[in-house]
């Protein structure tokens, strides 16, 4: 979740649509941090994306981030996404678990 070098924290969401691509794919990302029972968000991105820059090929995805400066606690990341291919649309809301203090590991 700490990226590479960097003084940040960064969550990443990997995809690939089938060939051709979707008509259109929505991602809206947050990094959220825990606050007691509670996750507030601290960072958020959205990104629309269309046709063959949804698709890739075998095993290879496309990803997109979002991203906040390290400091401590628990921070998990959020995608709630939706897709329009051939006529029909589907979503979901993904999250990750919680990763302590990542800029640290």
């Amino acid at each position: 979740m700490k990226a590479e070098n960097a003084d940040k924290i960064v969550g990443t969401v990997r995809f690939s649509c089938d060939t051709p691509g979707a008509e259109k794919l929505t991602l809206k990302m947050q990094l959220q941090r825990k606050d007691g029972e509670v996750w507030h968000t601290v960072s958020s991105a959205s990104y629309t994306v269309k046709g063959t820059a949804t698709h890739a090929d075998g095993w290879d995805r496309h990803s997109r981030t979002v991203e906040t400066k390290c400091a401590v606690g628990v921070y998990r990341t959020v995608v709630d996404w939706s897709r329009v291919s051939r006529g029909d649309t589907k979503g979901d809301n993904l999250e990750t678990g919680g990763s302590a203090n990542p800029c640290r590991i």
